[in-house]
């Protein structure tokens, strides 16, 4: 239910509008005419925007953009570009229109289309399945709670999370929990989902803690989580098993694919029991030890003897099984997408038999990424085949950029060419790589658009969905009944009682949506801080950088403070009587640096202490990808002197420009 809550003057966003005057002379500067119909824009930060109705200057433009001249760069800052065809036979010609799509947008184009990634965020690892009409997909979490993220969408592009499969990982581990926070680079690593016999199955193997299955008949309630166990009914607490996959055959029996990254990198299928909690060919002893050859029947079957083999997907159609990995590095058949072809599960035998469990057989093999730049650092890789009602294949799957926003999936379609699946746009071969699809019509047309992640006044008695918190929390330092309409942050103190950030307990957040401008914006009362305390807005990714903007209260004085990866600064003193502190994120696109491998975003805090005139205080932070996590943004408090203090948050406004439709 709903609180009644008083009204009050909404966080100004305010974009200026351009001058008529201006339009007319970038037209004549980049001699444009009126079959361009360009749309200027300047933005609250002073940049450009401009958008195009043909991209046939395209070259000119960027020829403008890349200019050395300060001059051209100071008139124009950043050009973004609306590509869209003009013609009919420009609508037809989608190879010309992905080489032109490679921008700032993403996701729902508001016009049928989408362009990729469908979620410029962390969801990495993708997994989706369909049921019916509606499409579900798992995606990695790793130390956040709750454990193992569950969205939906109708149409394979606008994705909503609903839910989570575990509710407090500190039960599978102290680890996980407040007191610890041991979990970085750990955790909840490439879930599975899958359905069968009315029932939700997710398998996952907590890299650091064992093999789990769990089910339900509602993706979006609870989840009943339990430990896989072993052939002698032994819980598989093992660790360094990844990416699990099951499988029912037409007779009911269930098999699992998992690997183990390693000196013996490879990959391995295990007999399960029909209700799909048991390995019936594995021993946990055996396969606690690391860097060996798991044996047939202690440790299931060989299948992959190829290095880095990773992302396990088994899947039947037209009597074919069908084993999909990648190969992450090259000592194998080389980093790609690759799936393994036979009409039986463990392979076929010279002599044309089916192999079994512990003499397997043979497989044809084809590799099916799409095709052309380098693998590990554009193209898409681990994720997920899955089907429209209508007869139509996809594939879901993670770019592997580095980034702010993390692995990103991206939705790119599937040709079957002599029962093989050939991902990406233009292909008539099986023996042919795919092209990258960019951007294309939506797999199921809607007019509905939605992002898993957005604002909130916190005016629901339950926390919303798309949040999650940096480890396990402590559920007695927060609340939202204890002041209806507001979030409750105790502030505590860390983990190791250090000024550690990453070690501080209950830093709830959202996970960071790149996009061509991002403003994130919270308003907190202030008037419960005590002595030692820091209260504020922050950004993260997995454990190694931050950056953080807030209150410090030194008991006789409160001030605003910078802080990032443990250098810090204070800033001026704030108003003893100050009730109400508003802290602002920006960043955005165009502030990208693409000279770096692993590629960064620029991002600025202000503060304010009226919700009208903000002032920017600290240093430009660069976010970026850390422990295989991209950037998260959230809401943090922390005391190593005391623990009485909180903040109680009253908005948490997210708010992105990114195309057209409409966005929260």
């Amino acid at each position: 239910m709903q609180h009644s809550r008083k009204q009050d003057n909404p966080i100004p966003l305010t974009f200026a509008t351009y001058r008529k005057d201006r339009k007319n002379n970038i037209n004549k500067k980049h001699h444009l005419n009126a079959m361009y119909t360009p749309i200027i824009k300047i933005s609250q930060r002073g940049v450009l925007l401009l958008t195009l109705t043909c991209f046939a200057s395209y070259p000119r433009l960027n020829a403008h953009i890349n200019s050395d001249s300060t001059k051209q760069k100071h008139e124009t800052a950043e050009l973004y570009e609306e590509i869209r065809p003009c013609t009919k036979k420009h609508q037809e010609d989608t190879a010309k229109l992905n080489e032109q799509a490679q921008n700032g947008y993403w996701g729902d184009m508001g016009d049928g289309t989408y362009r990729n990634p469908i979620i410029a965020a962390d969801f990495s690892d993708p997994d989706p399945i369909r049921v019916g009409d509606d499409f579900y997909m798992v995606t990695s979490t790793f130390e956040t709670s709750p454990g193992v993220t569950v969205l939906h969408s109708k149409d394979l592009v606008n994705w909503e999370i609903i839910g989570a499969v575990f509710d407090d990982l500190s039960k599978v581990s102290p680890a996980f929990s407040f007191r610890k926070m041991r979990r970085y680079n750990g955790g909840v690593y490439a879930p599975c989902i899958r359905y069968h016999k009315g029932k939700f199955y997710v398998y996952v193997n907590l890299y650091t803690d064992g093999m789990f299955v769990a089910t339900t008949r509602n993706p979006a309630g609870k989840w009943d989580v339990q430990p896989l166990k072993d052939k002698f009914g032994q819980p598989l607490q093992v660790e360094g098993w990844t990416d699990p996959c099951p499988i029912w055959d037409e007779n009911g029996n269930a098999y699992l694919a998992s690997s183990t990254p390693g000196k013996n990198w490879f990959g391995y299928l295990f007999q399960m029991s029909p209700d799909g909690t048991q390995l019936l060919d594995a021993e946990t002893e055996h396969m606690k030890q690391r860097g060996i050859v798991y044996e047939y029947p202690k440790g299931g079957t060989l299948y992959s003897r190829n290095y880095s083999t990773e992302g396990n997907k088994l899947y039947r159609r037209n009597g074919y099984y069908y084993l999909l990995h990648i190969e992450f590095l090259d000592g194998g058949n080389g980093a790609g997408t690759y799936v393994y072809r036979s009409r039986n599960l463990y392979g076929t035998k010279a002599d044309g038999s089916p192999g079994t469990p512990g003499d397997i057989g043979t497989y044809e093999i084809k590799r099916i990424d799409p095709h052309g730049n380098p693998y590990r650092q554009v193209l898409p890789g681990q994720g997920g085949l899955v089907d429209t009602p209508d007869g139509r294949w996809y594939w879901i799957a993670q770019f592997n950029r580095y980034g702010s926003d993390g692995r990103t999936p991206c939705l790119v379609p599937v040709t079957w060419i002599d029962d093989w699946p050939v991902i990406g746009d233009s292909v008539s071969s099986p023996n042919e790589y795919g092209k990258m699809c960019w951007r294309a019509a939506k797999p199921v047309q809607s007019s509905h658009t939605t992002l898993p992640h957005g604002s909130d006044d916190f005016s629901f008695s339950t926390l919303k969905k798309l949040w999650a918190w940096n480890h396990q929390p402590d559920s007695s330092h927060w609340s939202l009944s204890v002041r209806p309409g507001f979030l409750r942050l105790y502030a505590d103190a860390t983990a190791d009682s250090t000024d550690s950030f990453f070690k501080a307990a209950n830093t709830l957040h959202q996970r960071y949506m790149s996009s061509d401008t991002v403003i994130i914006t919270i308003k907190v009362d202030v008037t419960g801080t005590t002595q030692g305390q820091k209260a504020g807005l922050t950004h993260f990714n997995g454990g190694v950088h931050y950056a953080f903007c807030g209150i410090a209260d030194y008991g006789n004085s409160k001030h605003i403070i910078y802080e990032a990866d443990g250098k810090s600064k204070n800033g001026p003193r704030l108003p003893s009587n100050l009730k109400t502190l508003y802290i602002r994120s920006v960043s955005g696109f165009e502030k990208r640096d693409t000279n770096r491998q692993y590629t960064t975003e620029g991002q600025h805090f202000l503060y304010s202490i009226d919700g009208q005139n903000f002032y920017p205080f600290g240093d430009e932070y660069r976010m970026g990808t850390g422990n295989f996590r991209g950037d998260m943004v959230g809401i943090c408090t922390y005391n190593n002197q005391n623990n009485r203090g909180y903040i109680d948050v009253d908005k948490f406004h997210y708010h992105i420009k990114n195309k057209p439709a409409t966005r929260p």
